[in-house]
């Protein structure tokens, strides 16, 4: 069954703006709800017009003093994460943008909050808004970002009543590459397989092993932000942000490819399903090694004698 219904609708506005601008116009849009402002009430405070304030958060951001006005008037006076915007700004010809900077993960944050639609494509870790709380991320991951304060929280977690503008991509690998304990893998796999039946929650896709369109290790996004098309590659400890034909055919194409590849939701709910099965029965096999490895046994002492 192909899937190609499936794919984002298309932007209202140029794919060809840079990602520094839609990034950190909906990374200010976040800061100003974060205050419980309104559009109107900043446009007062800072003497411009409501359409200008528009346009600065939906992707028309150029000059840094502009940014760097608002972060000052929602308190956010952090000179590390003002020179990180000052800096990102300065990229804002190219269309792929490197984030590792302070507050990269608050921009990641806004982003995903902000999307009208998004396609998540993994091989690797589920992304957060599916996960269980039991479930655990890479273990260099967590140390890395162990230090990280988020200002801007991450979207709330997906469930069977909310997340219809969420497709989440599956590739096979995620079911034979447990990174937590079998029976957390199986109530994941549980958890997972809830939402696939849900007419109302996410749509999730098994993405077979022969379609050969693996992500790349990290979780890949593509979003539209405010009318833009934005593709966005998060790893450990940085995001790569891509827009423009050219800069971001690569991850487009295979996106694509894995949408027309995926299999109906029913068969991923019964393939999440199976994968449950298993772990659960690894699990029963290591409860029942760890009995044998505890019981007593006896043996001979020098001189004959049985002891424990």
């Amino acid at each position: 069954m192909q899937y190609s219904s499936l794919t984002l609708r298309q932007p209202t506005s140029s794919t060809e703006t840079p990602p520094a601008a839609v990034v950190l116009g909906a990374y200010l849009r976040a800061l100003r709800l974060l205050r419980g402002l309104t559009m109107n009430e900043v446009a007062a405070a800072i003497h411009c017009s409501t359409s200008r304030m528009s346009r600065l958060e939906t992707g028309h951001l150029r000059r840094s003093a502009d940014a760097l006005e608002l972060m000052e008037h929602y308190g956010l006076v952090d000179p590390q994460c003002r020179e990180a915007v000052d800096r990102l700004l300065q990229e804002r010809q190219r269309h792929v943008l490197y984030d590792s900077a302070p507050g990269w993960l608050d921009r990641l944050h806004a982003c995903q909050r902000r999307a009208d639609s998004t396609v998540i494509h993994t091989a690797c870790s589920l992304p957060e808004i599916v996960r269980i709380p039991e479930y655990s991320v890479d273990p260099l991951a967590q140390h890395l970002r162990a230090h990280l304060s988020a200002r801007i929280p991450p979207r709330a977690a997906l469930s069977t009543v909310s997340g219809q503008d969420v497709t989440l991509l599956l590739d096979e690998m995620v079911l034979h590459r447990p990174v937590c304990q079998p029976s957390v893998m199986a109530d994941q796999f549980a958890h997972l397989q809830k939402l696939t039946k849900s007419a109302l929650g996410p749509r999730i896709l098994l993405v077979p092993l022969w379609a050969s369109v693996a992500p790349p290790a990290g979780l890949l996004y593509r979003m539209t932000v405010h009318g833009h098309e934005l593709i966005a590659e998060e790893w450990g400890t940085f995001v790569l942000y891509y827009t423009g034909k050219e800069a971001a055919a690569l991850w487009q194409d295979r996106i694509q490819a894995a949408l027309a590849a995926a299999e109906p939701a029913q068969h991923t709910a019964m393939c999440l399903g199976r994968a449950r099965l298993e772990m659960e029965a690894v699990e029963r096999r290591q409860s029942q090694v760890g009995q044998m490895s505890g019981e007593s046994r006896l043996f001979l002492e020098p001189g004959g004698e049985a002891a424990l």
